[in-house]
């Protein structure tokens, strides 16, 4: 049985988008980093028309100087991080951005010239949108605006200012994906099944994502057979790829929009670097389901760090969690998955579809028997992690599923078990005998920001002398 791998949205079905966070306060930028680990231009063959400078940044799809987990606070109108000037014209598609707000499920951009809206589109689910002007557009410049939206589409924050967008329709257009996470760039940022997160291209379909062993490479043509490690497909903004990527040497992911017939839609982004090195002496590694995999509010990924909680612990960790995960299937994946890396420590949390969907609770206790058992045959130390609560009236809501009438009872006779062995209680974080709170998992399972920091200062509070423990 699939878990949680969609979400509904008024009839329409979109793949869950399912750190410390920086935030904006009084108008000043606590912290900037890059937002894009871009490679070499060497590495990045574009065909030659679309090649120069020029072209790339009057399509707005080159990398911005900020880190794309900056956030403006919920309530607040989003931050616009594309500027197009009279001198730094775009092309007649450029792509538009701004900074997250915490907690938005969607956006709704418009565009206007001469104060006359002539687009308005409130189905954009990441922090970007790639604007077409019509054929009949004839000026020199549009304005553009953009604001939050929540689970039912209404408003979570005002509109943003009007931002003047300045054209020059002599300039080629460049269309392409842009590439919103990096991995392998502060803690919890490694992760075995890695999700892909771009803004998609206007007139795509679907999605074409390559994953690569080497560069250079071109960006109007598919990888050669030598240099491809494996292809997915989306129908969104993001992919979460169900093959582990493990390599010791540094792969690249990359993605291009298609049409209707399958034709491209522009051409591919720029390549990303990730590396996943079984051999790189981790220490620490996380196991579970997607609650541990990462992403909340609907409408962000295990791939938007601020809502993973390795992100928030004091120390580095590879996260071997994956989406869907029962614990039996944790299970089944262990000697795979969690061998290879070897890690001193594992933090273990599963069981939470298994037992909403009606497992009985003594066959979760068993498979976490098994998963300790496991690790101890490999000389790694289980670290259990109590289970939060769930949310059934949200979770109906979110995605269209039932949770068994008495889940309260089957959590409690799972956590009652780890709470003999070795673990992290989150008991005095998150009540467990309370539907979780909707401000703390809109979804009602998937804990957002404000949860993963909950989880994390458990452990962060804990670990000294839950180690301790261990007489081996």
């Amino acid at each position: 049985m699939e878990f949680l791998r969609s979400i509904i949205i008024l009839g329409m079905t979109f793949p869950i988008l399912t750190g410390s966070g920086m935030f904006r306060q009084g108008g000043v930028l606590e912290d900037c980093r890059p937002l894009l680990g871009s490679v070499a231009e060497a590495a990045y063959r574009v065909p030659t028309s679309l090649e120069s400078r020029e072209v790339v940044r009057a399509s707005g799809t080159q990398p911005l100087s900020v880190s794309n987990q900056l956030t403006t606070p919920a309530a607040q109108p989003p931050v616009i991080l594309s500027h197009f000037t009279a001198s730094s014209p775009a092309s007649r598609r450029p792509v538009l951005r701004w900074e997250k707000v915490a907690g938005a499920v969607a956006y709704e951009v418009q565009l206007a010239r001469n104060r006359q809206i002539f687009a308005d589109e409130s189905h954009i689910y990441i922090n970007g949108y790639n604007a077409v002007l019509p054929e009949s557009f004839t000026g020199r410049q549009f304005a553009w605006r953009v604001r939050a939206l929540d689970l039912e589409r209404q408003p979570m924050s005002p509109f943003s200012a009007w931002e003047t967008v300045f054209v020059d329709s002599r300039i080629p257009v460049l269309q392409r994906p842009v590439p919103t996470n990096v991995f392998n760039q502060g803690n919890g940022t490694t992760l075995l099944y890695p999700v892909y997160n771009w803004i998609p291209v206007n007139g795509a379909k679907t999605y074409e994502i390559e994953i690569l062993n080497s560069l250079p490479v071109r960006a109007d043509a598919r990888a050669s057979a030598a240099q491809l490690i494996g292809r997915g497909k989306s129908t969104g903004f993001d992919w979460y790829d169900d093959d582990k990527r493990v390599s010791s040497r540094p792969m690249y992911w990359r993605v291009r929009g298609l049409d209707g017939s399958g034709s491209p839609v522009g051409v591919f982004s720029e390549p990303q670097r990730m590396v996943t090195d079984p051999a790189a002496n981790w220490q620490i590694a996380t196991l579970g389901d997607s609650i541990y995999h990462g992403g909340g509010s609907l409408s962000y990924s295990p791939s938007d760090w601020e809502y993973s909680f390795q992100h928030f612990l004091r120390f580095d960790s590879i996260n071997l969690a994956q989406s869907g995960d029962t614990s039996e299937s944790t299970l089944a994946r262990f000697d795979a998955d969690v061998l290879p890396f070897h890690p001193d420590y594992l933090i273990i949390m599963t069981g939470t579809n298994s037992l909403r969907a009606g497992t009985d609770p003594d066959d979760v206790i068993s498979d976490l028997e098994q998963i300790r058992e496991k690790c101890e045959a490999a000389h790694i130390h289980p670290i259990f992690m109590s289970l939060p609560p769930i949310n059934p009236a949200n979770i109906r809501r979110a995605f269209d599923e039932p949770t068994a009438e008495d889940w309260k009872e089957r959590f409690s006779a799972v956590n009652a078990w780890i709470r003999t062995q070795i673990h992290i209680d989150l008991g005095g974080k998150i009540a467990e005998n309370e539907e979780l709170p909707t401000n703390l998992a809109l979804d009602g399972i998937h804990l957002d920001t404000a949860g993963k920091k909950l989880m994390a200062e458990a452990v962060n509070e804990q670990w000294e002398s839950v180690i301790r423990q261990f007489d081996w």
